[in-house]
């Protein structure tokens, strides 16, 4: 057998993603995000609509489209994948999330914290010209470390946002079916670093300072600072192992293979 026919026969990099009623859901989820990031933020610009509660609604639909990619497991009506292909589709999806949300979420956080963020007054509303902040000042006014001097957070999110390009290097690896066993090492290695990242500064270190940085109530508390940050302290960890674990199944069937046109 060729190197052309094992590649052909292999187990691994086969997935469908998106296919049928995952492809739906997947679309449902990222309109609603895309929504409440254009349209929902344009309609508070322009004062149609209140700062707060419209933050803690959009707090609410981004926790739960957070999840999206738990949808890698739901198979389409007599559809019949591998454990492998669900795993790919779940990692693919994930570490696409991740990645977009470092890139256009967690990036202009970094980038406008201390010049532009900092000076905003209040956790509890927003003044006319401070209507533009309004995407992210819905999360930084529950978590108020976003807004507020805080340089082991700013510290933390720096690190996560170099991680959003080699994210989205990896989802074009798997896409493209090329340089299979790199996605998966960097999926596993960045997704273990936010999980220890996410854990500890964002989880940890505020229970140690007794909440004193959280606002807005319950949905500063359950919304924003526990459900907007829980995604990378569930599906994260799942992830970095699920890519381990195919990585090592990788490699063995490689070995199978080398092994075998020893043989011959």
């Amino acid at each position: 057998m060729s190197k052309a026919d094992h590649v052909a026969v292999s187990a691994f990099g086969l997935m469908d993603c998106g296919r049928g009623v995952r492809g739906v859901l997947y679309g449902i989820c990222f309109t609603l995000l895309f929504l409440w990031a254009t349209l929902g933020y344009f309609l508070v610009y322009i004062q149609y609509l209140p700062p707060d509660p419209t933050d803690d609604y959009c707090g609410i639909t981004a926790f739960l489209c957070l999840w999206l990619s738990v949808f890698a497991f739901v198979d389409n009506p007599g559809e019949k994948r591998t454990r492998i292909q669900r795993w790919e589709e779940f990692i693919t999806m994930w570490v696409l999330t991740s990645g977009l949300a470092q890139v256009f979420w967690e990036l202009p956080f970094v980038l406008w914290k201390v010049r532009y963020l900092q000076p905003i007054k209040s956790t509890k509303t927003l003044e006319v010209d401070e209507l533009w902040a309004w995407p992210f000042w819905m999360y930084g006014s529950g978590d108020t470390r976003y807004m507020r001097q805080h340089s082991s957070s700013h510290a933390t999110e720096t690190m996560l946002v170099l991680s959003g390009p080699f994210e989205l290097a990896a989802v074009a690896m798997f896409k493209a079916r090329r340089h299979y066993k790199t996605a998966l090492l960097i999926s596993a290695l960045t997704h273990w670093g936010f999980f220890w990242a996410n854990t500890s500064v964002i989880y940890i270190a505020e229970i140690y300072d007794n909440y004193e940085n959280i606002a807005d109530g319950w949905a500063g508390y359950w919304v924003k600072w526990a459900g907007l940050n829980l995604q990378w302290s569930v599906l994260s960890p799942i992830c970095t192992f699920a890519s381990l674990w195919l990585l090592c199944g990788k490699v063995r069937e490689e070995t199978r293979f080398e092994m075998s046109l020893k043989g011959d």
